[in-house]
């Protein structure tokens, strides 16, 4: 994977998942009006697992800065602090993970635009 494609599914992962929190309980797939739907929502607990191996991902792979780095960490902080895997997920934990997802978003075009320019 090179920057250009983590960066799509950064952006994926953070505009195609809706924010809102339903009134519903949401599960990995669900039946509405006959049809199997899978919720595509970012208080689901699965879509933080995605969250957290995206951003390790870019970790690992050097796409992210130090000032990400620590954003993430602070993160885990929070996340033990506020014992989130056992409780539901809230707009701050949404608010959160959003910031982290914009942050590497703007790094990363900065970075791509200036290779581009480059070239």
């Amino acid at each position: 994977m090179d920057a250009k494609e983590y960066l799509e599914y950064v952006r994926n992962l953070k505009d195609n998942y809706s924010d809102e929190i339903p009134r519903e309980m949401l599960h990995s797939s669900m039946i509405k009006n006959g049809k199997i739907i899978r919720p595509r929502y970012k208080v689901r607990k699965g879509w933080f697992m995605g969250f957290y191996g995206t951003v390790d991902l870019g970790i690992v792979c050097g796409f992210v800065d130090e000032r990400i780095k620590r954003m993430m960490e602070d993160f885990h902080k929070y996340d033990e602090e506020t014992d989130f895997k056992k409780r539901l997920t809230n707009s701050e934990d949404i608010k959160r993970a959003n910031k982290i997802l914009t942050a590497i978003i703007e790094e990363l075009e900065r970075k791509l635009s200036r290779e581009k320019r480059r070239l």
